[in-house]
């Protein structure tokens, strides 16, 4: 029973690793077609004038790709994970009455067993449902968490290297 257990929690942290990666490289990909995009919405007037929009379709083209690919290892992930779930309490039912047959010769199911059991798995169901979609939340909390720390960490902008210019006779501030 304790090894099944511990070999549960590895599975689990295993999983929540390979998730954690894939949302990383998720975030990663997505950053790289904003920044992009915010290139070319603001550099639209220089890239009509030299007619670069083939090359930065192109461009684009390949960085949507690359996120396209992370979201389809992402879905099949999902998928996995989720036919997983959707077997456990199948699998855990046969597997539990199976080895509480094949233990010992004396041990025999009969209904009340078989019906106690089946109640105990379909009271136990919904957690263990709403586990991946928990798993799933602290790994993208984790991953925004980690993105926020390094965004904060950043050093402060010295106050004195934006100029504040006001005009008189209106309420009215630039920076």
């Amino acid at each position: 029973m304790h090894f099944r257990i511990e070999l549960k929690k590895i599975t689990i942290f295993l999983f929540m690793k390979l998730v954690c990666v894939k949302q990383v490289a998720q975030m990663k990909s997505k950053d790289n077609r904003i920044k992009l995009m915010y290139e070319l919405l603001n550099g639209i007037k220089v890239l009509k004038l030299y007619a670069w929009e083939l090359a930065f379709k192109d461009k684009v083209s390949a960085i949507r790709e690359s996120e396209l690919n992370v979201l389809k290892k992402t879905a099949y992930l999902g998928a996995v994970s989720t036919f997983t779930w959707v077997c456990a309490p199948f699998l855990v039912a046969l597997s539990t009455f199976t080895v509480y047959v094949l233990i010992d010769e004396s041990n025999v199911l009969d209904a009340q067993k078989v019906f106690v059991s089946l109640a105990l798995f379909n009271i136990l169901r919904f957690p263990l449902n709403m586990l991946p979609m928990v798993i799933s939340s602290i790994v993208q909390a984790s991953v925004s968490l980690k993105r926020l720390q390094v965004f904060l960490s950043h050093e402060e902008l010295q106050k004195d290297s934006v100029e504040r210019n006001t005009m008189t006779g209106c309420k009215l501030s630039l920076a």
